[in-house]
């Protein structure tokens, strides 16, 4: 029994070894930072004062019972909610239609990820200059056809400006729900194709029956990474529209940056972060309950 306990400490201590690198790593960046941002938001922090009193709930209080943050989180919960449905419908039909049988199939395979490749500020910049009232490709593109007589100002006008980013996010960001779900058909099994096709099924019954089911975890995983990604989006409203134009793309990222670093107030921007943290929260655990259970 005692060889036995010894070699299962050994075996312990091994792997507390191997993982300790990573360990320390992630206390380094996120649990360390986390800690200290929770307990920066229950106190007077400002970068104009070195003094850090503690206020308790009140930055708490002082957002929930104000406007500004209300207006954030709808703002943010409509670009993530119209984003990612889009990219998953898009996402979804480009993996069918990569995984039939078109002509040049492998090109458009190979090509798939490039704007996904592209960093987001290099993206924005881009989309600038497509955007731009005066000489944007776009404007070009719809007076040519007719679409309309005026020049449109996509990104100072309330109405369009954030339809504008969420144009960057989807073509930026649909190439890799698209990869994540041609990669899921491919692991359904032929077999069960082949059998739907002899009891006669049509296509329709095919895809519902068959192709949904199979993705569904896929599915699930994408929209995850997916929401994650968009909840937490900064430099597409940054670089884009800066929260503007009067605050119509004020989105919690960019509400969260404007108190703690532009209104000087930590404790206050602290606290935009951790009840940001708690909704993302909220969203993903449901969203990876649903992975998990479809896998089983």
């Amino acid at each position: 029994m005692s060889i036995k306990w010894s070699r299962t400490l050994k075996n312990q201590a091994f792997g507390m070894l191997l993982v300790a690198p990573a360990t320390l790593l992630l206390s380094v960046t996120i649990l360390i930072p986390l800690a200290r941002s929770i307990s920066t938001s229950f106190r007077g922090a400002s970068l104009l004062s070195a003094e850090q009193p503690f206020i308790g709930l009140a930055n708490y209080k002082a957002l929930l019972s104000g406007q500004e943050f209300y207006h954030a989180l709808s703002i943010t919960l409509r670009y993530v909610a119209c984003t990612v449905g889009i990219e998953i419908v898009l996402g979804l039909v480009s993996a069918l239609l990569l995984n039939s049988r078109i002509r040049f199939r492998a090109f458009f395979r190979s090509i798939l990820l490039i704007p996904w490749a592209i960093p987001t500020l290099v993206a924005a910049l881009v989309f600038l200059l497509i955007y731009q009232a005066d000489y944007g490709v776009l404007n070009g593109l719809l007076i040519q056809s007719g679409l309309t007589e005026k020049k449109l100002n996509v990104l100072n006008d309330l109405n369009l400006a954030l339809y504008g980013i969420m144009g960057v996010a989807i073509w930026r960001q649909t190439p890799l729900a698209a990869v994540m779900t041609l990669a899921g058909l491919q692991g359904v099994p032929r077999d069960w194709y082949e059998a739907a096709t002899i009891d006669g099924a049509s296509k329709l019954k095919t895809f519902l029956y068959i192709t949904l089911p199979a993705l569904k975890p896929v599915l699930a995983n994408v929209t995850l990474l997916m929401v994650v990604a968009n909840f937490q989006m900064f430099t597409l409203f940054y670089a884009l529209t800066g929260g503007g134009p009067a605050d119509a793309t004020q989105s919690l990222a960019i509400y969260t940056y404007e108190t703690a670093f532009q209104a000087y107030d930590l404790g206050k921007g602290s606290a935009i972060g951790v009840i940001w943290m708690l909704l993302l929260l909220l969203i993903a655990v449901p969203l990876n309950r649903v992975a998990h259970r479809s896998m089983s």
